[in-house]
């Protein structure tokens, strides 16, 4: 048998997409993440309580994300664990509800006895972890990739160890807006 050179029967690479020059640039990870600067952080050993105070303090002022990083200090820096959300909380509430194969039970003071039992909880008990990590200067489509494959809403953004941002899905669905603004434009301006 000869080299892959040699061979007759060998399937052509397809060729490289090339960009339309009247097409967006697409953006990298970097021009959508928020930064660090602009996030809260929790210490995982923080109670939910806590967090809690925040999280309203956040929705109060309208603009701040609806979420805490729970961050802990390792050596002379920080490692993000994971995010604490409104979503967390309530998904670690209604756990003793879940579907299964009986009927759930209900009973009065239910809500009540939960609520106390997650508050006195530590932010690092109910948290989201981090599950990936993905590179400052990485296409959106290996953002989405990891989401997708991984079932998660954000990635913290890394240049080269170091952690300096967070990349939300709903940044990937605002570049799909955006490219949907500009055809809706386009097609516009060619009717």
């Amino acid at each position: 048998m000869g080299s892959i050179s040699e061979r007759q029967d060998r399937i052509p690479y397809p060729k490289p997409y090339k960009a339309k020059p009247e097409t967006m640039p697409e953006k990298r990870i970097k021009n959508l993440m928020v930064e660090m600067g602009s996030l809260r952080c929790i210490p995982p050993r923080a109670k939910v309580a806590d967090a809690v105070n925040m999280l309203d303090e956040k929705q109060q002022n309208k603009g701040l994300l609806p979420f805490l990083l729970v961050v802990d200090e390792v050596g002379k820096g920080e490692e993000i664990l994971g995010i604490l959300s409104i979503h967390d909380i309530l998904d670690h509430m209604g756990r003793s509800t879940e579907c299964r194969e009986e009927l759930p039970i209900f009973w009065r003071g239910q809500f009540m006895e939960e609520c106390k039992a997650t508050l006195q909880k530590s932010a690092g008990e109910i948290m989201s972890h981090v599950t990936h990590v993905i590179d400052q200067n990485a296409t959106l489509m290996e953002a989405l990739h990891l989401m997708n494959c991984g079932k998660v809403d954000w990635l913290p953004v890394v240049e080269k160890e170091e952690v300096v941002g967070i990349l939300f899905k709903k940044d990937l669905f605002n570049e799909v807006f955006a490219v949907a603004q500009k055809e809706t434009h386009l097609s516009e301006s060619l009717s």
